[in-house]
């Protein structure tokens, strides 16, 4: 797999397709991928970058260079797979596009990855994580807000929603080429992403037409008025969005006498099981989530679970069979008994910083080995091992790197490549 991307979409795609047994060499600019420049562990080294790449194999290639071309055409004719993350109008310029690669190596897959989709006004240009949240309409219902103004969700669940849309779309088209023997384009995008994250809610039906043509009607008066951002979606809450007596009793997180409590009722039945469990009155079955009555209970749920400790609540809802949980700290999160029993954090060592933890692989194979292959690699680690691979001579590499078009980096043996992650110290 040659991984031509940055930031977290594709190289999220690159990770999942590493932990499957491929071995991905990703290409990286002079001053390497934008996550390394946070450089909150030393020069060239990040955390979210490590975070994000571990197994693979790492080259330094400058795409602006007269000579790029050839390494490229190199990596084409090598590649199974393809990843590339641009925006749409750097595809010909690089030549890195799906037409490119094809002329090179017809049997090779190419992903196409773009923040808003391969037509339409804004093909060409780029965008994050943050700008499709926004367009998506996703953002007005995730976003918490802060004076009045929608604050962006973290992370970024539509870049590695989009890194695991895309290794499918990868892993499918490689079986169609088992079939048919040739490779082709496959798209994926960020906006695409965040619109399918939101299908539950992001729909439109005929009978909604009096309150969708009321609520629009009442939005546009809020926002004459100057009306700011809660107070708008509590209009959407309420107008557009149904069962939230649910959503405000039932199915969400409590604070407790020492932290934080999360329960998911959604049925009558477990409906019942929480005020058993509780103590509280039921409210009336056709009470509405803002009517007073209604808030009077959640004020007495609220109050009730204040009082005891989220051990006591967890043992308590569990002995009735209503789901229930931890509310984690992301740092707790790694050493949570469950997470740690089925690795889904892993240890790694990475020569020049030493140990860390990461997300594990998030699917598991009963035939095949599936597991993050070791640390995240050195800047350019590989540009020397991998152009050796492909069929470049020691001299044409010494004449390329004299030429700027790629930069050796540390030695190989020093840094990533294929190895086996490390579990962690599993609890009790």
């Amino acid at each position: 797999v040659v991984e031509i991307a940055q930031n977290a979409a594709v190289p999220y795609c690159g990770r999942l397709l590493a932990g499957m047994g491929a071995d991905v060499v990703k290409v990286e600019p002079p001053d390497g991928d934008a996550m390394r420049r946070l450089a909150d562990l030393g020069p060239n080294e990040a955390r979210a970058y490590a975070a994000i790449n571990p197994g693979k194999r790492s080259i330094v290639l400058d795409l602006g260079t007269e000579d790029a071309g050839e390494v490229l055409h190199g990596l084409f004719r090598w590649a199974d797979v393809v990843l590339v993350g641009v925006k749409g109008s750097d595809l010909d310029r690089f030549g890195i596009g799906w037409d490119h690669v094809r002329e090179v190596n017809p049997r090779a897959v190419h992903l196409t990855h773009t923040a808003f989709g391969p037509d339409g006004p804004d093909a060409d240009v780029g965008g994050y994580d943050v700008l499709v949240q926004a367009l998506s309409g996703a953002g007005f219902i995730m976003n918490r807000s802060e004076n009045g103004v929608p604050i962006p969700t973290r992370p970024a669940v539509n870049d590695f929603g989009t890194g695991i849309a895309s290794a499918l779309a990868v892993v499918a088209a490689l079986w169609d080429r088992d079939r048919t023997g040739e490779g082709q384009r496959v798209d994926t995008s960020l906006l695409a992403t965040a619109l399918g994250l939101g299908t539950a809610l992001l729909h439109r039906f005929e009978a909604d037409g009096d309150d969708l043509r009321s609520f629009r009607s009442d939005l546009e008066e809020i926002r004459s008025s100057g009306g700011g951002f809660d107070e708008q979606r509590a209009l959407y809450e309420s107008d557009m969005l149904q069962g939230q007596t649910a959503f405000r009793l039932y199915f969400r997180t409590y604070a407790t006498v020492d932290g934080l409590v999360s329960v998911a009722g959604l049925s009558p039945g477990l409906y019942r099981k929480f005020h058993e469990v509780t103590g509280i009155p039921r409210p009336a079955s056709r009470i509405g989530a803002s009517s007073p009555e209604f808030l009077a209970v959640v004020d007495e749920a609220e109050r009730c679970f204040a009082a005891e400790t989220t051990g006591h609540w967890l043992e308590a809802f569990r002995t009735v069979g209503y789901p229930c949980g931890r509310y984690n700290l992301p740092d707790e999160a790694l050493e949570d008994p469950q997470v740690v029993a089925n690795d889904f954090v892993v240890g790694l060592d990475h020569p020049e910083f030493g140990h860390y933890v990461t997300t594990g692989m998030p699917l598991r194979m009963e035939a095949s080995q599936v597991a993050v292959r070791g640390p995240s690699p050195g800047l350019g680690a590989h540009t020397v091992e991998v152009l050796y691979e492909i069929g470049f001579s020691r001299r044409r590499i010494e004449e390329l790197s004299s030429a700027g078009a790629v930069t050796p980096g540390g030695s190989p043996s020093e840094a990533s490549g294929p190895g086996e992650q490390r579990s962690i110290q599993k609890g009790p």
